[in-house]
């Protein structure tokens, strides 16, 4: 491990407890009603989360308009076991994550400091699970969803994710009205001021992770006398393009499928190749022959087909430590069984055994990020950027090509600007980055430290999807010093645990 002294942060970012409670911050003109609104808390009615108290508080629908609509974000949070520094809004990505979930496992993360210090506060962002959710699919479709495989290397599967785009969309103005129009990330940072206001802190203090990043990156442009102790792990880049998100992850997790294959050789007992090339061969041509021919499952009515294989094999990716998983499944599957990888990819996606998907995180991703994205080039540079893909990352590329073809049928055009961050005078804000990070990659966590200029830098070399609460105790120290003493790296630190 590798780690460099601590400073106390500077007298404008004081770690004094008055500098996150108490004291007025301004109102935006026409917002007085939902900035001056009482949270009613109550204990939490469902059983994961008895433990906790929810409450609800009221945002408007569209800011341009706050009068025509409320909307209500659901809350949950664990109170303060000793002195009070103010409440920590978290949020665990997605986009469509719920933070209301992430307060019910939040004790296997966080550290008893963090509890102790803060009243951690989770929340379903705008269109997310219990806060005005967007519907789009019904289960049934979320399966159909999750067990298609699409080449986007061909024509004929470009044509089929422009028509799945269209369908799902038609679905969303179906059930949900034109809520899509709403579910942008500004208006979501916008929610993020109220409820600051609301829980009575006058800075904000924030761990957000991987989408979250972006939202906590952008509430500091919109706000920048508000922001308190802000932690963004897994650091999405908000000046990438639809396109350049997609190139970036494919090398990602392109990566990612080569250390797992690197790992499997290297350390596991009856690894089925004995190379790293041998495994990423092995491997595209086994979620290849699943679609051709899916294998049984004890669900009958479910064989293990690639798309769903896939699906299994990139949620494991997202954490190092479970790669002796994925390894169990793949050696099942290539003996005949897919019950294990089946059960891996229902896990992943919330699905339950009676075929019911927990919340709506499916339909709200979609939306969100259609409301994020706006088109940006032309055919001929989508072209020339999906050629690259298919080229250069031959597991993935085929379903992470040519992704403007589908987006550019989202009936909603995003008017969000992806460009660089501009912050003024704000304290520091902790960005965490893995260097191995397959769905938000180092390069997005060194570009956006080099934009805020008053922002350190904690990597960690992982190849696992964010850090803290993830076993790095060098992690954990320096985010539980920064959130509850105040107390920043001087300089960038790399954690090697």
């Amino acid at each position: 491990m590798r780690i460099k002294p601590h400073a106390a942060v500077p007298p404008a970012a004081s770690s004094k407890t008055n500098s996150l409670i108490g004291g007025e911050a301004a109102i935006p003109a026409g917002l007085e009603s939902y900035y001056q609104q009482k949270v009613s808390w109550a204990p939490c009615a469902e059983d994961d989360l008895k433990d906790y108290q929810c409450g609800q508080v009221k945002v408007p629908l569209d800011y341009t308009d706050p009068t025509k609509e409320d909307i209500e974000l659901a809350l949950a949070r664990s109170q303060a076991s000793g002195k009070k520094l103010g409440s920590l809004l978290i949020n665990p990505g997605g986009p469509g994550g719920s933070g209301v979930d992430l307060v019910g496992n939040s004790e296997d993360m966080f550290s008893p400091e963090i509890f102790s210090a803060f009243d951690v506060v989770g929340f379903d962002p705008r269109g997310v699970s219990r806060s005005h959710p967007i519907e789009c699919t019904t289960d049934a479709q979320k399966d159909e969803s999750l067990a298609e495989s699409l080449d986007l290397g061909t024509t004929a599967g470009r044509k089929r994710s422009i028509a799945d785009m269209k369908k799902f969309a038609q679905r969303c103005r179906e059930k949900s009205g034109d809520l899509a129009r709403y579910l942008d990330t500004v208006s979501a940072a916008r929610d993020l001021d109220i409820l600051r206001a609301v829980l009575g802190d006058k800075k904000l203090s924030y761990l957000g992770y991987s989408y979250g990043s972006f939202l906590g990156i952008t509430y500091a442009q919109l706000f920048p006398k508000n922001v308190g102790r802000l932690v963004l792990d897994g650091i999405l880049d908000g000046s990438y393009s639809f396109g350049q998100v997609s190139l970036a992850q494919a090398k990602g997790f392109e990566e990612a499928f080569a250390n797992f294959a690197s790992w499997c050789a290297r350390e596991a007992k009856n690894c089925p190749w004995n190379n790293k090339e041998a495994g990423l061969k092995r491997l595209k041509e086994f979620f290849k022959d699943a679609d051709a021919s899916p294998i049984p499952t004890k669900d009958s009515s479910r064989p293990l087909n690639g798309a769903l294989a896939f699906g299994a094999a990139i949620g494991i990716l997202y954490y190092e430590n479970l790669y002796p998983s994925l390894l169990e499944g793949l050696q099942a599957a290539f003996k005949g069984d897919g019950t294990p990888l089946l059960k891996v990819s229902d896990l992943f996606n919330d699905r339950s055994s009676d075929g019911k998907f927990k919340d709506n995180s499916q339909d709200a991703f979609m939306a969100i990020n259609g409301a994020d994205y706006p088109v940006q080039g032309d055919k001929k540079e989508w072209n020339r950027r999906g050629k690259k893909i298919l080229r250069d990352f031959p597991i993935m590329g085929s379903s992470m090509a040519y992704g403007e073809y589908a987006l550019q049928e989202w009936p909603w055009p995003s008017t969000a600007k992806r460009e660089k961050v501009k912050i003024e005078g704000i304290q520091p804000i902790l960005l965490v980055g893995n260097t191995g990070d397959p769905a938000t990659p180092y390069e997005m966590a060194q570009s956006v430290h080099k934009q805020i200029s008053n922002s350190r830098l904690l990597t960690w070399k992982s190849y696992s999807h964010t850090a803290y609460g993830l076993g790095s105790h060098c992690v954990q120290n320096a985010v539980d010093k920064y959130l509850v003493g105040g107390i920043l790296p001087d300089s960038d630190v790399t954690c090697d645990d």
